[in-house]
């Protein structure tokens, strides 16, 4: 059974990856939020223009409508994975408390260092990947929703109850506007092809735009405009690879008057050309 079949029939899927099926430019998550644990190597993973610094027994949840790039990796780097439809989430995490949900949202990377934590979480994997295989079970459904909320109880538990890797203080609060950064991601992924002013983001907000560049400022030392043109680049590239539509009609599904325009505005953010990017080696 494949990756796509698996979520389709199962609502999740595991997956042993080395990454090698990333590209090393940034790309768009849209519809499979996931989990990554790290069994071994190094990595520096960009999930929303914020770096992770991933080793091995580290948890990366990565979120759907998450922008995500390859800073660096180690050869001997390796990943166990789960993959999953979003009302699979949304149903195995239903009812748990709103503020333990938001930590894994604000706190999305952990470095595990209790080998208790670390067993549960493998072992949660582990069956999760034996009943992949094993669909005929009565109650089929029932243990993956479970099982899979185990897994989103003791990473909120992870996320809640340890200190972040860089220093010694409580994990912070959730804040208003780490609220905004989130809606303002979701809203890019559902309208960066045809929308590339701050200003629309902050009226869909109910919010300024001074406001918010300040709140994007704050959380990840960029300004919107500079959040737009990644997404926008990064959707620009999935397409050129992968979409065979020309380069004048990309312009068009993006909002671009000309495919002149377009082709300033990609050599600009890339230093390449829309067509030179398209022809380079894989």
């Amino acid at each position: 059974m494949t990756i796509e079949e698996s979520i389709k029939n199962n609502g999740y899927a595991i997956k042993h990856s080395n990454l090698t099926d990333w590209a090393t430019d940034s790309f768009s998550i849209t519809n499979t939020p996931f989990l990554i644990m790290c069994t071994s190597g190094t990595a520096v993973l960009e999930v929303n223009l914020i770096k992770h610094n991933v080793r091995e027994n580290s948890i990366l949840s990565i979120q759907r409508e998450s922008l995500v790039k390859i800073e660096s990796i180690s050869d001997d780097f390796m990943t166990i994975q789960l993959l999953s439809a979003p009302e699979t989430l949304l149903a195995a995490s239903a009812g748990l408390s709103f503020d333990a949900m938001q930590n894994i949202h604000i706190n999305p990377h952990r470095v595990l260092t209790d080998e208790h934590a670390i067993a549960i979480t493998k072992n949660l994997l582990n069956t999760l990947e034996a009943y992949s295989e094993n669909t005929n079970h009565t109650h089929h459904i029932d243990f993956i929703y479970g099982i899979i909320r185990c897994l989103v109880i003791e990473l909120a538990d992870i996320a809640t109850d340890r200190m972040p890797e860089s220093n010694n203080t409580q994990i912070r609060a959730y804040t208003t506007a780490d609220s905004y950064f989130m809606k303002f991601v979701i809203l890019l992924n559902q309208h960066c092809r045809q929308q590339h002013d701050v200003a629309f983001y902050a009226d869909k907000l109910n919010i300024t735009p001074k406001y918010l560049n300040e709140i994007v400022r704050k959380q990840i030392n960029h300004t919107a405009k500079d959040v737009i043109t990644k997404f926008i680049v990064a959707s620009l590239k999935r397409e050129l690879l992968y979409s065979g539509n020309t380069v004048q009609r990309i312009a068009y599904d993006f909002n671009f008057c000309d495919q002149s325009s377009l082709g300033k505005f990609f050599k600009k953010a890339t230093g390449m050309s829309p067509v030179s990017f398209r022809r380079k080696p894989e």
